[in-house]
């Protein structure tokens, strides 16, 4: 009896744990690429946002946007495992990628490559040297081209940098 009570309980958490994997978007396939060399800010970037760089305004996007692509949900979600806290296509050419929602993603060598490819994309988008982005978009269009689930996307940018969604990434970055 107790037998079967154990079998039950083990298909319960089984069951369990793949529904959760099959309601969240991000889990990965359980191949991790993670890696952090430290080079970027002098100690490994991990999920703890306290390790991510943060030292002006493009990097507070960075880390906004790695935020809403879940990039803090740390292993066994796409961002994080690929190093790519943009969740970003950019570089597949250079880097290789693996398909992900219907984009092929980055899977960059470590996270500081992605987290500066993702800073040197936002800096592009606020200078306007972007081919994809125009410099007086606001954060709703950014999002409706950045993310598949834009909407939520936006929201979780918006939010965690204050700023109104009809303002651009430029507006911030300057101040205004």
């Amino acid at each position: 009896m107790a037998g079967a009570a154990l079998i039950i309980a083990a298909l319960a958490a089984i069951l369990f744990w793949s529904q959760k994997a099959s309601a969240t978007a991000e889990v990965d396939t359980g191949t991790s690429m993670y890696s952090s060399d430290g080079s970027l800010t002098g100690a490994p970037i991990t999920a703890d946002r306290a390790t991510w760089p943060q030292s002006d305004a493009i990097w507070k996007i960075c880390c906004a946007i790695a935020h809403a692509e879940g990039y803090d949900d740390g292993d066994g979600y796409v961002p994080y495992d690929l190093n790519n806290p943009g969740d970003i296509s950019d570089g597949a050419a250079t880097f290789g990628s693996q398909p992900h929602s219907g984009s092929n993603v980055t899977t960059f060598p470590t996270a500081e490559v992605g987290w500066q490819w993702l800073h040197d994309k936002v800096q592009n988008i606020v200078s306007g040297a972007s081919k994809v982005y125009g410099q007086d978009w606001t954060w709703e269009q950014v999002s409706q081209t950045w993310a598949g689930n834009s909407s939520a996307w936006l929201n979780n940018v918006t939010s965690d940098l204050g700023v109104d969604p009809s303002s651009t990434p430029a507006q911030y970055v300057s101040g205004q």
